[in-house]
């Protein structure tokens, strides 16, 4: 069996993860460094290979590579402020994609009870907090750019098949499990409360946008960027972290992150963010969409010009 990493291999990797560490620090959105440093620690824990073929290992060894340097490499177009990469960093923060997404929609999830039946729970249902978020999804149409619009949800299972006869228990279950995923791919999940609010005020340009870190000189006897010459000889590989992150500062696409810039792609996001709370009066959950904020308050901005404008 081979050995998971090769010493090359390992130093790479290291690197990889130092660079990545170290270009997080300097996102413009602080949310988002926590989250790419704790992702990135995860990602980069030890891989317990189990019984699988050599050529499968070292098959995963390279895509693994592969994707930490893709990886490095949109963390410092984002920096730089290209558009593209800077939003789906800032969808994957706040939960419209990727992994944290799935943990929060796994809150929303039905549970049954302790002394429910187990064989009457085989089946995914809705949770009554589940419902009401699709009712009020239906309704505000979210301008997501990231998931299909949500047009219904209701579960029709016919009661008889082509034949005029009953419609079989493993067709039934394998409709209701297609059914459940079309739902959750298409729910757009609410953020926790306290995250919620402070993305409105950042959209709204209520926190400050302070810039984002300036970068941290090289140290004197730090390495320094390959030359062409070396890489004609092929002594530094193409895909090294410091080739990555010399090739990405050179993007056609970059540009100065500004307090505009950044307002404008916060409110992209927070437009596509709701938050739902338990009214103990109504005995119901209310939501809230970020879109239908935004409005508000362009509204309300409008009104005070325009008063401003005619006194």
């Amino acid at each position: 069996m081979l050995p998971l990493f090769t010493v090359q291999q390992c130093n790479e990797s290291r690197h990889l993860f130092r660079a990545i560490l170290r270009e997080a620090t300097y996102l413009p959105d602080p949310q988002a460094r926590i989250y790419v440093a704790t992702h990135a620690a995860q990602r980069f824990r030890e891989y317990s290979p189990g019984h699988k073929p050599d050529d499968v290992l070292k098959q995963r060894r390279h895509s693994q590579l592969d994707n930490a340097r893709k990886s490095l490499s949109e963390l410092r177009r984002a920096n730089q402020g290209e558009l593209k990469p800077l939003l789906k960093l800032l969808h994957l923060t706040y939960a419209r994609i990727g992994k944290r997404r799935h943990e929060l929609l796994r809150d929303l999830q039905y549970k049954p009870p302790a002394d429910a039946d187990l064989k009457s729970d085989t089946l995914p249902k809705l949770s009554p907090q589940h419902i009401a978020l699709l009712e009020s999804q239906k309704l505000a149409c979210p301008p997501t750019t990231v998931r299909s619009q949500l047009r219904s949800w209701a579960l029709n299972i016919p009661e008889t098949n082509s034949w005029e006869r009953p419609l079989p228990k493993k067709r039934i279950a394998n409709t209701t499990r297609d059914w459940y995923a079309k739902v959750l791919d298409r729910t757009v999940v609410p953020l926790p409360v306290a995250e919620w609010e402070r993305l409105r005020d950042l959209a709204l340009g209520k926190i400050k946008f302070k810039g984002p870190p300036p970068r941290r000189p090289m140290p004197a006897g730090g390495a320094s960027l390959p030359s062409p010459l070396e890489l004609a000889l092929g002594l530094v590989k193409l895909n090294s972290p410091s080739v990555v992150l010399d090739n990405a500062s050179n993007s056609i696409h970059a540009r100065r992150l500004t307090a505009r810039s950044m307002r404008r792609c916060w409110a992209t996001v927070f437009a596509q963010c709701p938050v739902m709370t338990w009214n103990s009066k109504s005995q119901k959950w209310s939501v809230q969409w970020g879109g239908d904020v935004l409005n508000q308050a362009k509204i309300a901005n409008a009104t005070e010009e325009a008063s401003l404008s005619n006194p």
